[in-house]
């Protein structure tokens, strides 16, 4: 296993394919970016929040304004899905280039979010 590093509140780079369990539909769907919530577990295993334009519905989501997060002046602004964090293995993220990452204070208020529609016990 190689070990990738990175920090809770990194935004990096996946393909819903990899989250476990596979979402339905992930199949050709490319690179989204996603925040880092936890550090990994012990076999790679990391929580993180996805972000995308056009999240499944019923998906709970904020802007991404709410969190100090850019608003793409072409795409305009993206949406965090703020409900369950999705599983994936470390080796399956990439990093942005340049590298980015959130303000420790907008991180905090996105897991408080998430919190309240998912019980952290759940996780």
């Amino acid at each position: 296993m190689s070990y990738q590093y990175f920090n809770e509140g990194d935004i990096m780079k996946a393909k819903p394919k990899h989250f476990i369990p596979r979402p339905e539909g992930a199949g050709n769907v490319g690179q989204h970016p996603v925040i880092i919530l936890t550090s990994p577990d012990p076999n790679g295993y990391v929580l993180v929040a996805p972000m995308s334009h056009n999240h499944p519905d019923g998906t709970p989501t904020r802007r991404a304004s709410r969190y100090g997060l850019p608003v793409d002046p072409v795409k305009g602004e993206s949406q965090v899905n703020v409900g369950h964090p999705k599983v994936i293995h470390q080796d399956n993220l990439r990093p942005n280039k340049p590298h980015a990452a959130m303000r420790y204070q907008d991180y905090l208020a996105l897991k408080t979010d998430i919190f309240q529609h998912v019980p952290r016990q759940t996780w």
